[in-house]
């Protein structure tokens, strides 16, 4: 799976222009709000996503550094395992970066929708009767 594929994979399908089209023919404050919606579940669930990921790195991070910390000496540190927890951690923690900047991401496509939404509601009488002849064929 490419990169392309598994971010759209992960962002979910994004929204299509026959979508907008859709809610175009809605009445006007209903398909702004609808659109809306849809933006803001799909903000939060990456955001979630990105909160889960860095705090699971930041959590495991802290709990390999206590028993660096702690000056006993009863306590053996496996460093191969300290070592491996740390890059997990690292890992977790840019998996979270990632998905933080992916949700920037959502804000100008949501911007662009709701431009091109605004549009397609001024010719909406146009796109009612295109959609009734395509539906006669």
């Amino acid at each position: 799976m490419g990169f392309k594929a598994w971010v759209a994979t992960y962002l979910g399908r994004p929204v299509r222009v026959g979508d907008l089209i859709d809610l175009a023919i809605v009445d006007t404050n209903e398909a702004h709000s609808l659109l809306t919606s849809l933006y803001q579940w799909k903000y939060e669930h990456i955001t979630t996503s990105a909160k889960a990921l860095a705090g699971a790195g930041s959590a495991v991070a802290v709990a390999t550094l206590v028993p660096l910390i702690q000056v006993n000496p009863d306590v053996s540190i496996e460093w191969g395992w300290m070592i491996a927890s740390w890059v997990t951690a690292g890992i977790l923690i840019l998996a979270g970066v990632i998905a933080f900047s992916f949700a920037r991401r959502v804000h100008a496509e949501f911007v662009a929708a709701q431009a091109l939404l605004s549009e397609l509601v001024e010719i909406r009488a146009f796109v009612r009767r295109f959609r009734s002849q395509e539906g006669e064929r």
